[in-house]
């Protein structure tokens, strides 16, 4: 259990997942997907019961998988995209918004 929690902080999802949860662009109804899987795991009401194992059992554990999944799927592509670092046309975001001036190295002052 331990090493699909070490996984899953390297995949970035549970970060993602939070940045989304909290921001305000994201629907309340598409927020709503989270809490909904979690009380169909704590719920004693099944698709099917935890007494037949072992499907009792995987349709919780399908709930928390597919529950972040769907939730990011159903999340404004440019607002993930913008907590990815990414922009919507795939590049990079650049790390800071700059511009360069030329610099001509030759002067016509004879003093120099």
């Amino acid at each position: 259990m331990l090493s699909i929690l070490r996984l899953l902080s390297l995949t970035g999802l549970p970060r993602l997942v939070f940045r989304l949860v909290m921001d305000r662009r994201v629907p309340l109804l598409t927020k709503l997907i989270l809490p909904a899987a979690i009380i169909y795991v704590i719920s004693p009401i099944d698709l099917f019961p935890d007494m037949i194992l072992p499907f009792g059992r995987i349709d919780d554990l399908l709930a928390l998988i597919i529950a972040p999944i769907l939730f990011v799927a159903l999340a404004p592509r440019s607002v993930v995209l913008e907590h990815l670092g990414r922009r919507p046309d795939g590049d990079e975001a650049p790390p800071v918004d700059a511009s360069a001036k030329v610099v001509d190295e030759e002067t016509d002052d004879p003093r120099t």
